[in-house]
């Protein structure tokens, strides 16, 4: 898993016959700047955009793990299920996810060189 930043735009039109897509309001999510770059530079130069508010995300992506590291997979009931915990970090944090067959603990993402996962406590979501 990682952190990936993405951004959300907003491009409103002053009346739907003048809008490409034929409503007021489009909303699109980008995973660029470049891409971010394209869609505001469109709205600029559109003279019926009245507004193209934007704002970046950070989400955690990737696939969660589906068995610890000593084989005991995470499928079934409660007695399998592994405990998730939250560590706040200034990276945007890390999922902890316990194994309840034995003590394997995995973070995702990984605790990397800027992480500061020490001053926060693992909280459950």
């Amino acid at each position: 898993m990682e952190w990936r930043t993405r951004w959300h735009i907003t491009i409103r039109w002053d009346r739907a016959d003048t809008s490409p897509a034929g409503v007021t309001v489009v909303e699109r999510v980008v995973d660029s700047p470049a891409d971010l770059r394209r869609l505001i530079e469109g709205a600029r130069a559109d003279a019926h955009v009245v507004a193209f508010p934007y704002r970046s995300t950070r989400e955690l992506v990737g696939e969660e793990p589906d068995e610890c590291r000593n084989g005991h997979g995470y499928a079934g009931g409660s007695a399998t299920t592994p405990v998730r915990d939250w560590w706040p970090c200034r990276c945007g944090g890390h999922l902890v996810i316990r194994c309840r067959m034995c003590p394997d603990v995995q973070v995702e993402p990984r605790v990397g060189a800027d992480c500061d996962t020490r001053k926060g406590r693992a909280t459950s979501p």
